[in-house]
């Protein structure tokens, strides 16, 4: 097997590293072109590689799969192969590649594809993507802080204690986020309301790893709309509060509906596409549509 390697070299420990992961990679038979995801790696692509892998957290998967979806990477589909290095892996850990580097590779040769669709976004000057969700109100909040946040600290802190500190900061923008108006349209009907989180999603889990969509099917054509109110504030707070104490990840269990076009307009300026922060326009209306298992990943069993 051939493959290119594209790697974010700051993601991950020493033990990830450039050379680390080529050897890893090729003590499993499988021949490895290493690129930099932080260089211009579309010029090192090639066309007789079997798959492409990706090394890195959501943020260095989601910019390599819009390259590819934007057509700036060349024409020719490959499949993806993830190796997680993030803190939360949301992506990865919604194609259930996740765990020891070693096992997720020796999984490749097995050739087992899970395809993935894709959300698209109307309402912008040109098609926008996206792999996780659009959301508006608490999360984009987080998202926000986090930022302000990471521009302060002098390092990057271990991924268990930045999780935790992620988890108490969305507690706190929860108990006193104030509720939305939103008028919301799926499939044809109407859902309007006021509410604190609107997410539409194509995975299970959202933000600092929390498990909110436990009907997800990334491949099934459809998305999840979740929506929380002032009636399920204190049972998510709950939730949230339970995640910073529990070493296990739950399911925050609430009700879900699929759906393939979602009109959206949300009355606040807190928005955000997959990991990217938008600000959103109060007067203008969103439509979300999914393209079907656009993407190939090669899963381990």
């Amino acid at each position: 097997m051939k493959a290119n390697l594209l790697h974010n070299p700051k993601a991950g420990d020493k033990d990830h590293s450039e050379a680390e992961l080529v050897d890893l990679i090729r003590s499993h038979g499988i021949d490895c072109i290493y690129s930099s995801s932080k260089k211009d790696w579309w010029d090192d692509l090639d066309p007789a590689s079997d798959f492409v892998i990706i090394a890195g957290g959501d943020g260095t998967v989601r910019k390599v799969i819009l390259r590819f979806l934007q057509g700036k990477a060349g024409k020719k589909q490959y499949p993806l192969a993830l190796l997680p290095m993030g803190t939360a892996n949301n992506i990865s850990r919604s194609v259930n590649s996740s765990g020891q580097l070693e096992h997720i590779i020796a999984s490749w040769h097995k050739e087992r594809i899970r395809k993935f669709d894709v959300g698209q976004i109307n309402g912008f000057k040109e098609h926008v993507y996206f792999l996780e969700g659009i959301g508006f109100g608490v999360f984009p909040v987080l998202m926000d802080s986090m930022k302000e946040k990471e521009k302060k600290a002098r390092k990057e802190p271990p991924p268990e204690e930045k999780l935790r500190s992620d988890l108490e900061q969305l507690y706190d923008i929860v108990t006193t986020y104030p509720v939305a108006a939103c008028q919301l349209e799926i499939d044809g009907r109407d859902y309007s309301g006021k509410y604190i989180l609107l997410e539409i999603m194509n995975i299970r889990s959202v933000g600092p790893g929390l498990n909110i969509n436990k009907d997800a099917d990334v491949g099934d054509g459809k998305l999840e709309v979740i929506m929380i109110g002032e009636d399920k504030r204190k049972s998510f707070a709950a939730y949230i509060k339970d995640c910073i104490t529990s070493d296990v990840q739950k399911d925050f269990d609430l009700p879900v509906i699929k759906g393939q076009q979602i009109k959206v307009i949300w009355d606040d300026i807190h928005g955000h596409i997959d990991d990217e922060l938008i600000k959103v326009d109060r007067q203008k209306g969103y439509m979300i549509n999914v393209l079907k298992r656009e993407l190939q990943f090669l899963v381990p069993d």
